[in-house]
């Protein structure tokens, strides 16, 4: 019979103390890669370190580029081939340029302006002859002459006008009929101190100064006009000189506009004898 427990006294056999307490044994450490102690395992599974990373990371890039490298090679090494043929089937041609031969103008020639065969000079009596042929063509045939001094062949008003600007010698004139005798021109010169002087006396023809009017000799056996006909008087200069054209019909009429037969004619017969004038001062 065992005695009573005493008090106080843990469970176990009476009167031994009891054994020594053992230390718990420390609870395995965790793995690596495992989360500590209290917290939870991270998502994947169990913790595992991931594997090394080797040199395979890096050729495949360079395999790539390699592969691209070849490719191009092989493309130019292609395109040139291919040129090499087109060249050889198909040459390209570049355009040439050539300077065109220099080649001097060949003189062309044109039939001349009829001209009159009488010299250039400044003595009425040559310029007053017989016949004279105009740049028209036509001939014109003397039918009397007169030589006076300037005041007896004047006008009134061209008269007036010589008391300022006299004449140099005397006054040359002409009577010619046009080749059909229908017209008379009286061209009559005269010669001044200087040009300012024979511009002055022919400016006076715009005022209806000029020479007294001739009609054709008995010796032409041309008819003769009536008494004062109607006529047109035409001046010009040369230099120091005045050239008058005064022309009428032969009959004595009318003698029209500025358009008609007898103004023309007058203008012809005394630019003739003008432009034959040598401008003399």
């Amino acid at each position: 019979m065992n005695p009573p427990q005493w008090p106080g006294q843990p469970p176990g056999q009476p009167g031994f103390p009891p054994p020594p307490a053992v230390p718990p044994a420390p609870p395995p450490a965790p793995p690596m890669g495992a989360p500590p102690m209290g917290m939870p395992p991270m998502p994947g599974g169990p913790g595992f370190p991931p594997p090394r990373r080797g040199g395979g990371g890096v050729f495949v890039p360079l395999l790539i580029i390699g592969v691209v490298v070849v490719m191009a090679v092989v493309g130019v090494i292609g395109f040139i081939v291919l040129r090499d043929d087109d060249s050889g089937n198909d040459p390209v041609v570049l355009p040439s340029y050539s300077r065109p031969a220099y080649t001097p103008p060949t003189a062309t020639t044109t039939n001349p302006l009829p001209t009159t065969t009488r010299r250039t000079t400044s003595d009425p009596a040559s310029l007053l002859s017989p016949t004279i042929e105009t740049a028209r063509g036509n001939t014109f045939t003397r039918a009397g002459t007169r030589t006076e001094s300037c005041i007896t062949r004047a006008n009134p008003k061209l008269l007036s006008t010589l008391r300022t600007y006299p004449c140099v010698g005397t006054m040359s004139s002409a009577v010619y009929a046009n080749p059909s005798k229908q017209i008379m021109t009286v061209i009559s010169i005269a010669k001044f101190s200087g040009p300012s002087a024979a511009n002055g006396v022919s400016n006076v023809t715009n005022l209806s100064g000029w020479p007294k009017l001739l009609t054709p000799s008995e010796a032409s056996r041309l008819p003769q006009p009536r008494a004062n006909p109607a006529y047109w008087t035409r001046t010009w200069t040369r230099g120091s000189n005045v050239v008058w054209a005064q022309s009428y019909w032969s009959h004595g009429g009318p003698t029209g506009g500025r358009t008609g037969s007898v103004f023309s004619t007058a203008g012809e017969l005394g630019v003739e004898v003008t432009n034959t004038m040598l401008f003399t001062n």
